[in-house]
């Protein structure tokens, strides 16, 4: 009762429907239960919801980015089984790794929120949580090593974290049994809602602070890699074997041993820095003329046509944005825009499909000064909003999580020949509506 009169809960029981509903007894591998099956990670259409929060080409991602701007939640729990490592931990829980996340929200999920779930949990319950990964040998050095990847805003809870919120994942563990299971996630989001209710001020101020945050003429990190952090942490480790599964003999289950837990200190590669960074401009703009973004400076030709590449590739951007709540306006009078075009060096996708119909694009160049007549109808993305950090992920041509990697652009970069500049220019320039 008390939670109810300090916050509104919103409370998603399945987002991938079709996934759960599509039951067998080998989906999930060797996880602990429910022994009568399991569902399966992607939904009907054969994607992961859980890669899905930049390109949103799943209703479901969809219907949460709607709730998400209709609602403007403060603080988001994404509630996860994973086959991962083994280790000791009933749950892990991970925060945004973006290194772009706005400073006061990061601090106050690692050095207040989740030491404070943490340590009830242990109190109540005697059961350790801890941070996301595994133990493992690399490089010589045994140490918990979180994953990188996280850092990338396709992750539901990092897609949070970049949109100035508290995103928080929960993974349990397949060796734990379905009741275990329950009972982590259970007492997790038990305790994240106890420090909520209590710290509601304190979390409308980190929002708020990161919303007002001014990103221009900053740099931004485009790419980043795992990095030690300066204390070593205490893991806790134990024993899985396998045990029958009375319905599938040739698949044993994983079972963590009771008992065999112990500890060991070792170094947390658990923060993702940055490795490449690009300026943050005052706005990105998509030229609507008839002349590839970097030509000749000409004097503005006609608007394209509906189904010529250029227009596609707008109208992909358009409907992306509307539905992330990113502000964007369209030019209703000519110019000439002073700022930066993006000389393409090399532009490469993956050999391999990453989901259903993308191949990740890479792209290396450099920006150059120009000047470049802008006609009417051209889309403007203004920085000055609070979703700057997710727009500029979205838009840097070396961004590793952005339209370009999603092919979002690809109606224009898969072209031949291939183009020189990159469809998308970046300014320092006020442009008036």
């Amino acid at each position: 009762a008390d939670w109810l009169n300090s916050m509104v809960l919103l409370v998603n029981p399945i987002y991938n429907a079709d996934g759960n509903e599509k039951v067998t007894l080998t989906s999930r591998g060797f996880q602990h239960g429910p022994i009568g099956g399991q569902g399966t990670r992607a939904n009907a259409q054969g994607l992961n919801i859980n890669r899905d929060n930049i390109k949103i080409e799943t209703p479901e991602a969809r219907s949460m980015v709607r709730l998400v701007n209709d609602f403007d939640p403060h603080v988001m729990v994404d509630l996860h089984t994973t086959n991962g490592s083994d280790h000791g931990f009933y749950l892990t829980y991970e925060i945004s790794l973006n290194p772009n996340n706005a400073v006061g929200i990061t601090n106050l999920l690692r050095n207040d929120l989740l030491p404070a779930v943490t340590k009830a949990v242990k109190a109540k319950h005697d059961w350790d949580f801890f941070y996301y990964g595994g133990a493992s040998t690399r490089q010589g050095e045994r140490a918990w090593f979180g994953d990188a990847e996280l850092s990338k805003p396709r992750y539901t809870h990092t897609y949070f974290g970049v949109r100035n919120r508290l995103g928080i994942l929960s993974e349990t563990y397949s060796y734990a049994t379905f009741e275990d299971r329950i009972k982590a996630d259970y007492w997790f989001v038990e305790e994240i809602l106890n420090y909520t209710a209590k710290n509601g001020p304190a979390i409308r101020q980190a929002t708020a602070a990161a919303d007002a945050e001014s990103l221009i003429g900053t740099q931004k990190s485009v790419r980043g890699a795992l990095v030690k952090l300066p204390t070593p942490v205490v893991a806790v480790l134990a024993d899985v074997v396998d045990i029958p599964n009375p319905y599938v003999p040739d698949r044993p289950m994983r079972r963590r041993v009771n008992g065999s837990e112990r500890r060991e200190t070792m170094p947390h590669y658990g923060v993702v820095e940055s490795t490449e960074s690009s300026l943050v401009p005052r706005a990105y703009v998509i030229p609507a003329s008839t002349e590839a973004p970097g030509a000749a400076a000409a004097a503005p030709g006609p608007q394209r046509q509906a189904g010529s590449p250029s227009a596609r590739m707008m109208a992909s951007v358009v409907d992306r944005l509307s539905a992330h709540g990113v502000r964007f306006f369209k030019t209703s009078q000519p110019m000439t825009l002073a700022g930066e075009r993006f000389k393409i060096a090399t532009s490469q996708v993956s050999e391999r499909e990453f989901a259903i119909g993308h191949k990740l694009r890479t792209m290396t160049g450099a920006w150059e000064n120009i000047e470049q007549a802008i006609p009417v109808g051209s889309l403007v993305i203004p920085m000055d909003q609070p979703l700057a950090r997710l727009a500029f992920i979205m838009f840097d041509p070396r961004s590793d999580d952005g339209f370009m990697t999603w092919n979002i652009l690809d109606a224009v970069l898969s072209a031949t020949p291939a183009p020189q500049y990159y469809p998308v220019l970046r300014t320092m320039a006020t442009i008036p509506k």
